[in-house]
């Protein structure tokens, strides 16, 4: 074992020798803890004295501890609605810089052709520099001018015509400096200025575009402040100031002491009242805005939200000129740290995307006429409809609509329980459905919809419980799976963790599984993941599924 790990075991390393070996289940209890942790400080570091017990952190067996505070009633939290279609802040800058390089290199291309009678790959490296140096500078001009360090909020229909004005400069001395000949150099000098018109055009449009959007709150986060602070009231300002993100409610563990509002926004509850809130899986961000000077208030609070599936940040008391690291962002003028949850990744979000949009389209297209077949033999078998509709826990815990081909007897009002082995209410047909996992294939509408993933942790029914105990008593790490998209298959169900969990013991490894999948997603493993699935399901006969 680690010294960390002994030292969560043993009171001084000097006892190391009279400490006993932990048991299995000590040890499968430390390896959740450790995947908890990759979840916390992306860039910031703040330790967390775990107890010795290496069960302790995930075995509640208690009720819940009392709010640190002397709360009073009448505080209420807003309804929240669903969100709508959202993309990140970033998302249009982004775009904007795509269309950028595109037009670039076609402008590049173009003077090649006019101004040497060749394309820049037929060309040697001394002639094509000239024309790509030149393409370049209006990317340059950009650059220096900081056309794209601007929030969607802030962008307007000039903005990048004094950095394209900067950039046709900048190409005309490239084409005095670098131009082979004079005919390079006139194709340069006709080619940029028209290019750099052209985008002007663009950025015009996409900005009026943007602006619009933004007041329809397409690129505006719902936000949950903790800690009615002076802090928080600056950040809440800013915020409502900018239209980056939206303040939707603000709690207290010490409302007694605590302003009625914040900005606009009331101060609504306190820790343990967010964490029931109805409206938490539409909230996009939780920041804690208490001082880090308060280090064991703000300890105890980055634990207490540990449990929650969302993204939580702490407010830095520093200028954001002056922090750094891989989870330290901007937000509403004010530097962040991520402390919970993953810093969000708008490159991967997009290829995921891209890559469950592609591969489920052509496996619907490729399952359309099975899954016709698979219809009307549930139809012929037994009385009902095809198709079973049962709620599930989605990302951020939202609550998500599954769609499975029907494999039990129809009784819509009979109590949620998880499938055993010999089950009667399981039909001849859906016997042979879930044995081969057929019954999931309508989840590819699922995918297609954006409620799921093609890989990430399988969905678990809304209220499910094992060994008549809720999920979150047995794994406190459980709602760190919902911090991905739910999966059609996941690296549990190809490492052999497939079916309903009964027992503790299977629940908390299912959670190891889902937790490495989290802290290791990336589009390779993903891939990996779909190639390992239909070897594993049809060579296991043991799982029960």
């Amino acid at each position: 074992m680690s010294q960390a790990a002994l030292q969560r075991h043993c009171t001084d390393l000097e006892q190391v020798e009279s400490c006993a070996e932990p048991t299995a289940e000590a040890r499968e209890a430390q390896r959740i803890v450790d995947q908890a942790a990759n979840f916390c400080l992306f860039g910031l570091r703040v330790v967390q004295d775990w107890p010795t017990d290496a069960s302790a952190p995930y075995l509640v067996e208690g009720p819940a501890p009392e709010p640190a505070n002397d709360s009073e009633p009448g505080f209420a939290f807003p309804e929240l609605a669903q969100r709508g279609f959202h993309l990140h802040a970033t998302t249009p800058i982004r775009l904007i810089q795509a269309i950028d390089w595109l037009v670039v290199l076609v402008a590049a291309q173009v003077a090649a052709l006019w101004g040497a009678g060749a394309g820049l790959v037929s060309l040697n490296l001394g002639q094509s520099a000239a024309f790509i140096a030149a393409a370049l500078s209006l990317k340059a001009g950009l650059w220096v001018t900081g056309s794209y360090r601007v929030s969607p909020g802030r962008i307007t229909a000039e903005r990048g015509i004094g950095g394209l004005a900067l950039g046709v400069i900048l190409a005309l001395g490239v084409a005095l400096l670098l131009a082979p000949d004079a005919r390079a150099t006139a194709a340069i000098s006709a080619t940029l200025p028209v290019t750099a018109l052209f985008l002007a055009g663009v950025h015009a449009a996409l900005a009026v575009w943007i602006r619009a959007a933004h007041k329809k709150g397409v690129f505006s986060e719902n936000i949950v402040l903790i800690g009615a602070t002076e802090a928080a009231a600056r950040l809440a300002q800013r915020a409502a100031k900018s239209g980056d993100a939206r303040i939707v409610a603000v709690v207290d563990d010490r409302l007694s002491r605590s302003p009625t509002r914040i900005g606009g926004t009331p101060v609504s509850g306190d820790l343990e009242a967010l964490l029931t809130w109805e409206g938490l899986p539409n909230v996009d961000r939780i920041v804690i805005t208490v001082t880090q000077k308060a280090e064991a208030r703000v300890r105890t609070m980055i634990e207490r939200m540990r449990i929650a599936p969302n993204r939580v940040d702490l407010l830095l008391d520093y200028s954001v000129q002056g922090v750094r690291g891989a989870g330290v962002e901007r937000l509403g003028g004010a530097a962040v740290a991520c402390v919970s949850g993953r810093p969000f990744n708008p490159l991967r979000a997009a290829l995921k995307r891209a890559q469950d949009i592609v591969i489920g389209s052509a496996l619907t297209a490729l399952f359309a006429l099975p899954m016709l077949l698979i219809a009307a033999a549930v139809k012929l078998d037994s009385k009902g409809p095809v198709l079973y509709r049962q709620r599930r826990h989605g990302f951020n815990n939202r609550p998500i609509t599954v769609l499975k081909f029907r494999s039990m007897r129809h009784e819509p009002h009979a109590p949620l329980a998880q499938v055993q082995a010999s089950d009667p209410r399981v039909t001849r047909v859906g016997a042979f459905l879930r044995s081969t996992s057929l019954d999931e294939l309508p989840q590819l509408l699922n995918v297609l919809r954006g409620e799921m993933s093609l890989v990430g942790p399988r969905p678990h029914a809304i209220g499910m419980k094992t060994a008549d105990r809720e999920l979150t008593h047995i794994v406190a790490e459980y709602a760190h799976r919902h911090r991905v998209k739910p999966g059609l298959t996941g690296w549990a169900q190809v490492n052999g963790s497939r079916g309903p969990v009964h027992a503790a013991a299977d629940l908390r490894r299912r959670v190891r599984y889902d937790l490495e999948y989290v802290a290791r997603a990336s589009l390779w493993l993903d891939l990996i993941i779909l190639m390992r699935t239909v070897p594993v399901l049809l060579g296991d006969t043991k799982a029960q599924r």
